[in-house]
């Protein structure tokens, strides 16, 4: 469904560090030791009514904190200088920044840490390719921005054929440690694969999963489709994966998490993505970063029904 432009030098980072080409880069990402930050000060003249929108120490510091994990393209990852955080959410919500007047101060972290930190305030908001899931929704709020399917990777050539779900059913798979693919895959043994489950592997990073797959210990991975579109067609993993389901599966809707007593900033980025949405802007950046398909023309908050 995706195509994906060859970003040449930051694809080589990403897939370096999948095939432990940057062991080091990725031990950071999994222990919370290789935090890094980059912040975006706003390159335009804010929209005054939207900045009233804001919760006061927000709108009076200036800056926005938000909280990413930055090895999980083409949503969020590392830029050629292995510091600046880029991708689809980072170009959102620079351009949510400038609107609202605000410098975006982006810290990376591991997954595991990013709503840990949202409930110490340490952060103001979670920008990490969430999926809304009416679990999350009891404790977080979500502003769904993007409209995303579920993908299957495996080694090239798909030995073992897996094309859907209940092809998947009695094979070994790997996913990002406490992501909605997780409970996914749990789900499917619980229901198609109940009488042959998956042996489901949880790990810290998306590419220590491609890790699983390349090696052989895992007989495919599973991700959002984008991500897993974007890793069987980068420059380290072309030749080795491809993708096994022909569509995108299950789609469910995406975006930033907040606190359940952040309603004010809540309130304020939905007003936000949705001027962006009406002025060209949302649609200019899904589509350069050849995500245009995956665009919702209402924002909506926790319309997740996963």
């Amino acid at each position: 469904m995706l195509s994906m432009k060859k970003r040449s030098t930051r694809k080589a980072i990403i897939l370096g560090a999948a095939f432990a080409i940057a062991s080091t880069v990725l031990a950071g990402c999994a222990t919370g030791a290789g935090d890094k930050a980059a912040d975006k000060a706003p390159s335009k003249t804010a929209d005054s009514t939207l900045a009233a929108m804001l919760p006061a120490d927000i709108r009076e510091a200036g800056v926005l904190k938000v909280g990413t994990e930055a090895f999980y393209p083409p949503f969020e990852y590392l830029d050629a200088d292995n510091t600046t955080v880029v991708g689809l959410d980072m170009a959102l919500f620079n351009a949510i920044g400038a609107e609202l007047g605000l410098k975006v101060k982006v810290t990376n972290m591991a997954f595991d840490g990013l709503l840990p930190a949202l409930d110490a305030k340490r952060i103001d908001v979670v920008v990490a390719a969430m999926t809304d899931t009416t679990a999350r929704q009891a404790k977080y709020d979500f502003v769904d921005y993007f409209l995303t399917g579920q993908g299957i990777v495996v080694p090239a050539g798909n030995p073992k054929n897996v094309k859907t779900v209940e092809d998947m059913c009695g094979l070994k798979v790997a996913a990002l440690e406490g992501s909605t693919q997780v409970s996914l895959l749990e789900k499917f043994n619980t229901e198609e694969c109940s009488g042959n489950p998956i042996t489901v592997t949880a790990l810290a990073t998306d590419a220590d999963a491609m890790l699983q797959v390349h090696s052989g210990r895992a007989d495919a991975s599973f991700s959002q489709d984008a991500v897993a579109r974007y890793n069987a067609q980068a420059e380290g993993g072309k030749g080795k994966f491809e993708i096994g389901n022909d569509q995108p599966l299950l789609p469910v809707l995406m975006g930033p998490m907040f606190g359940k007593d952040d309603a004010e900033l809540r309130d304020t980025v939905q007003a936000t993505v949705e001027k962006l949405i009406a002025n060209g802007t949302y649609q200019s950046i899904l589509d350069e970063h050849d995500l245009g398909s995956g665009a919702v023309t209402d924002v909506t908050v926790n319309g997740g029904t996963l």
